[in-house]
């Protein structure tokens, strides 16, 4: 009798062991539009270089831990005597520097190999600079480039084999990105932004923000001085600006705009593939199209059905991969071409 009970359960657990290995290559997934899960993207950018930016904004930032990107300028930076002990300070925190032109110059006003001139040389000196990041993404000065003429296009295209992206100012109607913005590449370099420079902009901003949420959108506002220097934003203002965020962070990813555009990217070309699948094991593959890995690291959050198991351990590249589990979805992040992801469960079913 016992030895006919040993057999019944030596033959579920075979069953059992059989039904999973025969699902191998079917994995139910989404891979979240935004980072977190959440509804909508704010990047926070600040161009030129003013004095105000490092000593009122980036400590306003720090309070709330937020992360905005600050396109820097080599030749105003210097000529408003910033030290870039503070630019690399805010950069090791997690801020992201990058470019905004050597000199400042009006693009449709110069020669496109001269604005190629311009790209190149102020990353060559950024990047000494700032040995902790690499200049990725750039704005235009003034502006230029984000226009629908035909320099305006050669702009975008002179600039987009130093850069994933680049940001414009306001050249659409309304002061968000829909999610679907990049319909093709060109549309990476020609982001669209809320300049925040009046009184109508500054008291918006929880109302743009609430739209781009409503779009499942991309708010991307530039703000210049903070408190000092050009196109001044008071700081109790911007203080104000961070309290809007903090009302609605639970819905908001809040990053500087290059995690955005990596994973703006990398979601829209990436696949997950079940390449393992072993009893209580799966082995899983995540990868994109995008080329040049060393421009893309951003994780991706993906919602896997688990087929109601219940995880254990989830691991990518040898590192051990926070996770959460609701029901019989997993949700974790994991970075494309990264290696392979494992994930192992519990010997257990999540109850229906």
């Amino acid at each position: 009798m016992r030895l006919m009970r040993f057999c019944l359960v030596i033959a579920a657990c075979l069953f059992t062991v059989t039904s999973i290995a025969q699902t191998a290559g079917k994995i139910s997934y989404t891979i979240a539009p935004w980072y977190g899960n959440k509804k909508a993207a704010v990047s926070l950018t600040f161009d030129d270089g003013i004095p105000g930016q490092y000593a009122v904004a980036v400590p306003l930032l720090d309070k709330y831990g937020f992360k905005g990107t600050f396109f820097m300028s080599v030749s105003i930076v210097n000529a408003q005597h910033i030290s870039w002990q503070l630019i690399r300070d805010a950069a090791m925190e997690g801020h992201e520097i990058a470019n905004h032109a050597l000199t400042h110059p009006h693009f449709i006003k110069i020669a496109l190999d001269t604005i190629a001139l311009e790209c190149v040389e102020s990353n060559k000196q950024m990047d000494a600079l700032i040995p902790s990041q690499r200049m990725i993404t750039h704005a235009y000065p003034f502006g230029e480039g984000g226009g629908n003429t035909d320099k305006d296009m050669a702009i975008r295209k002179t600039v987009a084999p130093y850069f994933i992206g680049a940001r414009a100012t306001q050249n659409k109607p309304y002061a968000y990105n829909t999610y679907d913005f990049a319909k093709i590449e060109d549309d990476y370099y020609n982001v669209n932004s809320q300049m925040i420079s009046d009184s109508a902009s500054m008291a918006n901003f929880g109302k743009n923000i609430d739209e781009t949420i409503a779009v499942g959108g991309w708010f991307c506002p530039t703000y210049h001085g903070i408190e000092d220097g050009w196109i001044i934003t008071p700081g109790k203002v911007f203080a104000q600006h961070l309290v809007e965020l903090e009302k609605r962070k639970d819905s908001v990813w809040i990053a500087p705009f290059k995690h955005v555009i990596q994973y703006h990217k990398e979601r829209n070309s990436a696949t997950l593939k079940l390449i393992g699948k072993k009893a209580w094991r799966w082995k899983l593959s995540l990868t994109d199209t995008l080329s040049n890995r060393k421009n893309y690291d951003q994780p991706l959050t993906i919602n896997l059905g688990t087929n109601r198991l219940l995880a254990k351990s989830i691991v990518q590249n040898k590192k051990q991969v926070p996770f959460k589990q609701k029901g019989d979805i997993v949700i974790f992040d994991a970075i494309p071409g990264d290696g392979v992801i494992e994930l192992e469960f519990e010997h257990v079913y999540v109850p229906r």
